[in-house]
């Protein structure tokens, strides 16, 4: 089975809490399973452990939580997020079975994958994210990359169609 993946590149890493708690409420949802690793305390961590997300990634970390499922503009389901972050800035990965956007009709795929690059596109405006990458795993390869958004969206309309064709 295929996995689309979105990067969220060099993500702030002062912003982390407010997206994990207030955009994304991950402390609300279903966790199949995550690891974190501590590294004041030198020490794995599951994600019901960790106090401040953004302290567990001091100086710098990784992480990665497995969910039942997750709102990024449409409900998608068995959703892995890995982070990894150096002192200041990170990447976000979001994992998920391709399926999750790309069944339906020809109207409900359009329909979900815009709601998912909107959802996107609303995150990096409000948090400034330098760059997202949406596309088959590894996304970042040129022949799996769908859509690149950086910080010219003008075209995504039709970059968007032209995917869905």
């Amino acid at each position: 089975m295929e996995n689309l993946e979105i990067i969220l590149s060099d993500f702030d890493k002062e912003e982390i809490q407010t997206l994990v708690y207030d955009d994304l409420k991950l402390s609300t949802l279903t966790v199949k399973s995550s690891h974190f690793y501590d590294s004041r305390l030198g020490k794995d961590m599951y994600f019901f452990e960790v106090k401040s997300i953004q302290e567990i990634f001091a100086p710098k970390g990784t992480g990665n939580i497995v969910l039942e499922q997750l709102y990024l503009g449409v409900i998608l389901k068995d959703v892995i997020i890995i982070f990894s972050f150096d002192e200041k800035y990170g990447d976000i990965v979001f994992n998920f079975p391709a399926t999750e956007i790309f069944v339906g009709t020809e109207e409900e795929i359009k329909s979900k994958f815009k709601r998912l690059v909107n959802f996107f596109i609303k995150l990096k405006n409000k948090y400034d994210i330098g760059k997202i990458i949406i596309g088959y795993e590894p996304a970042e390869d040129e022949d799996t990359k769908l859509i690149e958004i950086g910080n010219d969206v003008s075209n995504l309309d039709q970059e968007i169609e032209k995917i869905l064709e």
